[in-house]
């Protein structure tokens, strides 16, 4: 009778262990003191982590930093993305782009609106969602999603305020 034998391995550690990395300053004790792990160095240095479980800042609660959307901005980014879906299922005229966005993206526009698309088989495209993200106090990163028939695809753009015209759509993607 033969005897089957089976070698196991210990899994690699990928993540530092719990007492490696210390957790935010707890009430009552100093940032300073070590966190008496076993691989504690006494020297009481901070590592920021991923897990120590402690909130990210955002933007929008530091102070002199870029500012929050204003609904005007929303509203131009979702009609600009209505618009572009619409020429691209030719139900609307590439020219109607023109107060909205920059020439050379009309002509990308147009361009893709004459080509023939597979995705444009699966039915009309909707617009689902639009997110904005301050890039600049003037410039603002749009990314969304619309629909096509039961499919789900990405639309993003560059937004930016010009002192003349108003907001303008400077960049394009469509996936």
């Amino acid at each position: 009778m033969s005897e089957s034998y089976t070698f196991l391995s210990r899994v690699p550690r990928f993540e530092p262990a719990a007492g490696d990395i210390p957790g935010p300053p707890r009430p009552g004790r100093s940032p300073a003191a070590p966190s008496g792990g076993r691989h504690s160095s006494g020297r009481g240095r901070h590592r920021s982590s991923p897990h120590s479980g402690a909130s990210p800042r955002t933007a929008a609660t530091q102070p002199g930093t870029l500012p929050l959307p204003s609904p005007d901005v929303q509203r131009f980014t979702e009609q600009a993305f209505r618009l572009v879906l619409e020429v691209l299922d030719r139900r609307r005229n590439v020219r109607q782009l023109r107060p909205l966005v920059t020439p050379s993206l009309v002509d990308v526009v147009r361009t893709l609106a004459l080509s023939e698309s597979p995705a444009r088989r699966l039915g009309v495209a909707t617009l689902v969602r639009v997110h904005l993200r301050a890039v600049e106090p003037c410039a603002f990163e749009a990314f969304g999603t619309y629909g096509r028939g039961p499919r789900i695809f990405v639309i993003a753009a560059r937004v930016e305020q010009e002192s003349d015209t108003g907001w303008t759509v400077t960049s394009l993607v469509i996936g």
